[in-house]
């Protein structure tokens, strides 16, 4: 009878003496989440709840002999999402773990269960820091960054895109809460939007809660529409309207990139500038290869897009989970009905963002 491969693979063949680790993928992420203290753990209850302030008390000028007037004023909404979760599991039938001993067993398979199933969780859990959660084939999966990244009607000379999608329960829409924004531009930044946004000012609970995208392929960025030619601008730009929109907390901690917009910038930098300057913190955190862009941490990212890029605050976000550890193990258990060792790790949490404080730059029309 043929033994289990996970025995075969891990045991004998004297000749190849370690197991070469090819599942290595380096990420930042969740590297600047953890220095920024925005990892939390033991949260409680069914949902995870959470206040956004969308408006502010108005400011009422002061007149000789005036009245004031005294309202209740509703500054807040609250947003839900609920729990999601993610499991890996493995197995050693007994007699197996007889057998993976002694000199020719090269790998201690029993020893490497767990660790192995932490390594495979935390390499899959990265991706899912970008994807959907509210799309109809992750209704179980972490709502990532594309979950409030819905866009409206876009064309080729909008530099920006209307941002369309709900999060939380409630609308990334302009102007979805109220409040008005300035008109003096000749050009809007969105034809459909027609306001001066992001651009310009206004109240507000006009975008609360809406997030940034850029259209990188707008025929109005320059004599172009080829990224190694305008990604200088465009990320300037960006990081402008997130710091000028959301204040001094809005600087983007990093633009996580895809390969092809990374390599446009090493290119874009490479014909502006003599050498290509890397970030200071992510180059302390241990990671190589980064750009300085305006202050901002510019770095690919093996689970981006290759066509995209997030502008991302770690500040304005959390990843909670409902645990005491990120990644919570179970066993090793022995089982006698299947004779053999269970092992569990997994994360029940989710991650809760301020949209306002984010940004998307894609090839849009």
């Amino acid at each position: 009878m043929a033994e289990a491969l996970s025995v075969v693979n891990t045991t004998a063949r004297k000749y190849f003496a370690g197991a070469a680790d090819l599942t290595v993928r380096r990420r930042l992420f969740l590297r600047l989440l953890s220095e920024a203290g925005r990892v939390v753990f033991n949260e409680e209850g069914e949902s995870c709840y959470w206040n956004v302030e969308f408006d502010q008390p108005p400011v009422q000028s002061h007149g000789a002999s005036g009245e004031y007037s005294f309202d209740e004023h509703d500054l807040y909404r609250q947003l839900n999402i609920d729990v999601r979760g993610y499991v890996v599991t493995d197995k050693m039938d007994y007699k197996n773990s007889l057998m993976n001993k002694g000199s020719t067993a090269i790998i201690n398979r029993y020893k490497r269960i767990m660790p192995n199933l932490k390594k495979s969780l935390d390499s899959h859990f990265h991706s899912e820091l970008y994807i959907d959660g509210y799309a109809a084939a992750n209704g179980n999966r972490l709502h990532g960054l594309e979950s409030f990244l819905g866009q409206g009607t876009t064309v080729a000379a909008d530099i920006v895109a209307q941002p369309s999608d709900t999060y939380g329960g409630k609308s990334t829409a302009l102007g979805n809460e109220g409040g008005s924004w300035s008109t003096d531009l000749t050009t809007s930044p969105n034809a459909a939007v027609a306001t001066d946004w992001p651009d310009g000012n206004g109240d507000s609970s006009y975008d609360y809660l809406s997030p940034v995208i850029v259209n990188a392929t707008s025929t109005n960025w320059g004599p172009t529409t080829a990224w190694e030619d305008n990604c200088g601008k465009i990320l300037r730009r960006t990081t402008t309207w997130l710091t000028k929109n959301g204040g001094e907390d809005g600087i983007p901690s990093c633009y996580m990139m895809g390969n092809n917009k990374f390599n446009g910038l090493q290119d874009y930098h490479e014909t502006k500038f003599r050498v290509i300057t890397p970030h200071p913190q992510a180059r302390d955190l241990g990671f190589q290869g980064s750009i300085n862009q305006d202050g901002v941490i510019c770095k690919y990212e093996f689970d981006v897009p290759a066509t995209k890029a997030y502008g991302i605050n770690v500040n304005q976000m959390e990843l909670a989970s409902w645990d005491e550890v990120l990644f919570a193990t179970r066993g090793p258990f022995y089982d006698i009905k299947s004779d053999a060792y269970l092992f569990k790790a997994g994360f029940f949490g989710n991650a809760r963002y301020q949209p306002k404080h984010f940004a998307l730059i894609e090839d849009i029309a």
